[in-house]
């Protein structure tokens, strides 16, 4: 990798990006509070603010690594995303729910991948494996129609070949706090109990300046008109809008887990909760 010149190479002898700034990667197992991270990053510090224009969506406020995946809805070749890095004069925030491999990316994209990891200060957002698992049961549909829906039937499939979804979280979380890029790992319980301090260590961590704008949690839109009419003035606060488009209810652990449900998780995820110091109370 080089660095000379503001040019981070990104892998690839053919492909390099000139980063302005050097990107926060936000990454984190999917329904662990990726977006409450990402809004109080690009909110609230002078490094990455960027005032949403009028039209434009606020997912093109920061960058989707996932779209690298072949399969994925708005695949892009990573021509077009180094054209996305490069046009942001500061701080771009990168967003992935892949695995630290950076493996369903596929072959052609990998290095592409893997070169802007390398290259970037990583943010690790976790939550508590259990209710993580049943908010996942309840999204799984919405892209794999014949995912199961009832929780001990979900938690012994294997989940796209990375095996049962308690080992799969096991080993997302692993992966990614193994490496050394990983600047600050942010749990979602913090966040939701303190998300001033948080988001402002947060900040700290990554050497950034707080701007004038109070920290808070921004509002969900309430129905899908007024989304629509926030995207259109581009005043779209908030950028997760997964249980307003699918209309999602998503049901508490306590009340859908068996004994045999917790046991089996504990058997195949107990040590990573250990180690984020989260309690089986």
């Amino acid at each position: 990798m080089t660095t000379q010149s503001g040019t981070e190479q990104t892998g690839s002898t053919e492909q390099a990006i000139r980063f302005s700034a050097k990107p926060i990667i936000v990454a984190s197992h999917p329904r662990s509070g990726t977006h409450l991270t990402i809004d109080g990053l690009r909110h609230f510090f002078c490094e990455t603010y960027q005032k949403q224009r009028f039209n434009q969506p606020v997912h093109d406020l920061y960058i989707n690594l996932d779209r690298l995946e072949p399969d994925h809805q708005f695949y892009i070749p990573p021509e077009r995303m180094t054209q996305l890095f490069e046009r942001c004069r500061k701080r771009v925030i990168v967003k992935t729910h892949g695995s630290v491999q950076a493996d369903r990316v596929g072959p052609d994209n990998r290095a592409f991948a893997q070169g802007i990891l390398a290259a970037s200060d990583i943010v690790y957002v976790v939550r508590d494996v259990r209710p993580v698992l049943v908010s996942y049961m309840a999204l799984r549909p919405m892209k794999y129609p014949d995912s199961p829906t009832e929780i001990s039937t979900f938690l012994k499939t294997d989940l796209d070949g990375y095996g049962p979804p308690a080992a799969a979280w096991a080993a997302h979380v692993n992966g990614w706090l193994d490496r050394p890029e990983v600047v600050e790992v942010v749990k979602f319980e913090d966040m939701r109990s303190n998300y001033e301090k948080t988001i402002a260590d947060l900040g700290a961590a990554l050497g950034m300046t707080r701007n004038a704008r109070p920290i808070r949690v921004y509002p969900k839109p309430r129905s899908i008109v007024e989304n629509k009419l926030r995207r259109l003035l581009g005043r779209q606060l908030s950028s997760s809008i997964d249980n307003l488009r699918m209309k999602m209810t998503t049901p508490k652990w306590k009340d859908v887990m068996s004994e045999g449900d917790l046991a089996l998780i504990r058997e195949q995820a107990g040590d990573t909760m250990a180690r984020l110091g989260y309690a089986w109370s």
